[in-house]
């Protein structure tokens, strides 16, 4: 029965690619199935399907079945597939008794698919949203057999000393494999996002260690194909510390010498290229040294590293060393599993890694009824993940069916105790706020628009409930170079017309940052508010640009799919840096210093008015490229939702504050 556990291997010839009779290509929708193996990944297998079955396929695709092999497990991962499968019938789980490595698990997997092509993903790990589509429009220039890798991607991230080289190394990566697989000369595939033909698929035997390094080079020995999606972006666990980058790289380099052992084919990796091709080796190098604005002095360290690790790999294979098949990952080695008793709980999927609509909907709504609002219903079902309420309607019918979480009062969704007094007021003045914002960027700030990006409202006038005494919050990416620049001639304007501005709200410019830097934040997984705020922000000016901005950061699809898939736009020409003249980098350059101290002095002072009328306070951020101001009490928000988060925040949330420093 699908969804239910299967013990055991079926019967009947070991799993081998070459075993399938070669099939004709079914007139109807082509069938997609899914495989993943877990072992001990109770926090992250539920973000890891979620992350794949909530993928958009290309018209003509299907999702058939996902198969997850729960090998040797001895914490709470078999319980909490079981639930997901009950949920969701296109899982189903098998369970290995004892762990016999990832090998044999992904055999099974691969015997188990029915289909055109099996997309493999790591249990520990997420598939951004659109990657399984672009790996399918590579696949579609390929004849079976063929296999596409998609784009590991740090998440949270490297941190600490590491972070420069490790940074540099998965540019390499990147980088490498744009330039092999295009070409035809690559042999090594990465494993965390791979698409697989099942007709021709290759066996994988048992005890190999890196499974993507023995398909790449199977399929290159086997007349096969080889295929890379750059954009199909999979975050991916990676070492924290120098010892566990070299733990990882000195068992990767085992597995390497052992492909080229059984198969007579190496993986291909950078050294040898350069020997064979070094302009382009070179060309690679410089292209990733410039992505992350490196120094070779990162790649002379890196080098080093990766040195070192290839004498501890050389030890090993002069020792014999066999438990690499069964290797414990770098991130289960601060915190064991934990183990499981006759005597625990039957478990659910913690919310933070799938949270159920119920957890995301009361959680929005308890901050609702905090700020004294409702959330309209239409806005509502955007925020919810796939498996939630599709409309105003099915909300509506949900609610009613639970009181306890909220209750319906015209088109707004409250808190069970229903709405306050007010609103009517709230919402008109939110009119009056968006016209006295257009009113300020398009007439008052149009001189200094040239060196602007994008400019839009946010805070309690993008979600329509402004109180009164709010400031008008505003969202402004400029040029490169040109931060410091902006803020004066904006704080100037408005100072100007301050005195016959009337019944005009005080705007405050409470998040200033550069293109460069506004990528750099939205493309890092940062937690549900931050991606509720960015995706619910109202462009003034820019509007091509922030859609644009929106897609540097497909984890907010993960996070808040239907709002995503409305909001974002990757143009298809992508929209480059574009710096300000040097002149005028220069005069941002002068200013920063002069505009960023009279911005903290005003900071502290308004905070400290905050703090002593009973709010909490703000801290502020001045940085040649960056001005932001973080609450208090928006970081407790945040903090609240997290139950209602998929993802975890690599960093703090954009933080806009209810009072900030204005410009007057």
């Amino acid at each position: 029965m699908v969804g239910s556990v299967i013990l055991g291997r079926p019967e009947g010839p070991e799993a081998s690619g070459q075993d399938r009779p070669a099939v004709a290509r079914p007139v109807g929708p082509r069938l997609l199935a899914g495989g993943m193996v877990a072992y001990n990944d109770e926090r992250r297998i539920g973000s890891a399907l979620h992350s794949l079955l909530s993928q958009r396929l290309p018209d003509g695709w299907r999702w058939g079945t996902v198969h997850v092999v729960a090998s040797g497990c001895t914490d709470r991962t078999v319980d909490v597939v079981e639930q997901l499968a009950t949920n969701d019938p296109r899982i189903q789980l098998i369970v290995e008794p004892e762990r016999t490595g990832k090998a044999r698990a992904l055999r099974e997997v691969i015997l188990r698919s029915t289909g055109d092509a099996v997309v493999l993903l790591n249990s520990d790990a997420r598939a951004l949203p659109g990657a399984v589509a672009e790996l399918l429009h590579v696949a579609d220039a390929l004849e079976p057999p063929f296999a596409v890798m998609g784009c590991p991607r740090p998440s949270p991230g490297p941190t600490g000393g590491v972070a420069r080289i490790l940074e540099l190394l998965w540019h390499l990566h990147d980088e490498f494999h744009r330039e092999t697989l295009s070409s035809g000369d690559g042999t090594h595939l990465s494993d965390e996002l791979l698409l697989l033909s099942l007709t021709g698929a290759p066996p994988i035997p048992d005890g190999i260690i890196n499974d993507g390094s023995f398909i790449g080079a199977w399929l290159a020995g086997h007349e096969g194909a080889l295929g890379y999606a750059p954009r199909a972006e999979v975050d991916t666990e990676v070492p924290s510390s120098l010892r566990d980058h070299l733990s990882q790289r000195r068992r990767i380099l085992v597995g390497h010498r052992q492909v080229e052992r059984l198969l007579g084919i190496a993986p291909s990796v950078l050294p040898r290229f350069a020997c064979r091709h070094p302009l382009r080796a070179f060309a690679v190098v410089r292209r990733a040294l410039a992505r992350g604005r490196h120094s070779w002095a990162d790649l002379f360290l890196l080098t080093v590293l990766e040195q070192f690790a290839a004498v501890l790999a050389g030890t090993d294979l002069l020792l014999g060393r066999t438990d690499y098949r069964r290797w414990r990952r770098i991130s289960d080695r601060s915190s064991g599993p934990s183990r499981r008793t006759a005597s625990d709980p039957p478990v659910t999927p913690a919310p933070s890694t799938t949270p159920a609509v119920g957890v995301r909907l009361g959680a929005l709504l308890e901050v609702a009824r905090r700020l004294g609002v409702g959330i309209p219903l239409s806005e509502l079902a955007s925020l919810l993940p796939p498996e939630g309420p599709a409309d105003e309607q099915e909300l509506r019918r949900w609610f009613e069916r639970r009181p306890e979480v909220g209750r319906v009062v015209g088109t707004r969704a409250f808190g069970p105790e229903g709405p306050r007094q007010g609103l009517d007021a709230r919402t008109a003045r939110a009119r009056r706020y968006r016209r006295a914002a257009r009113e300020l960027v398009t007439r008052d700030l149009s001189p200094i628009l040239p060196l602007v990006r994008c400019a839009g409202i946010t805070g309690s006038t993008a979600y329509g409930t402004p109180k009164k005494g709010d400031d008008l919050d505003l969202l402004v990416v400029t040029r490169p170079g040109s931060v410091w620049l902006f803020l004066a001639f904006a704080y100037l304007a408005v100072r100007l017309r301050g005195s016959t501005a009337g019944e005009r709200p005080p705007p405050c410019l409470n998040y200033v940052v550069d293109e460069e830097v506004a990528r750099a934040e939205f493309s890092r997984s940062r937690g549900f508010l931050f991606a509720r705020e960015a995706l619910t922000v109202q462009p003034l000016v820019g509007n091509r640009f922030y859609r644009d901005l929106l897609a540097s950061g497909p984890w907010m699809g993960v996070e808040v799919p239907r709002l995503y898939s409305a909001r974002a736009e990757r143009s298809d020409t992508p929209i480059a840096p574009d710096p300000a003249p040097r002149a005028l980098r220069a005069l941002n350059a002068g200013l920063f210093p002069v505009l960023a101290t009279y911005v903290q002095l005003a900071g502290l002072y308004r905070s400290r008015r905050e703090r002593d009328a009973g709010g909490g306070g703000f801290r502020t951020v001045t940085l040649p490229r960056r001005l932001a101001f973080f609450s208090v009490r928006f970081d407790e928000l945040g903090s609240e939702l997290d139950a209602a988060s998929v993802l975890p925040a690599s960093a703090g949330p954009m933080s806009i504050p209810s009072r900030i420093p204005s410009a007057r």
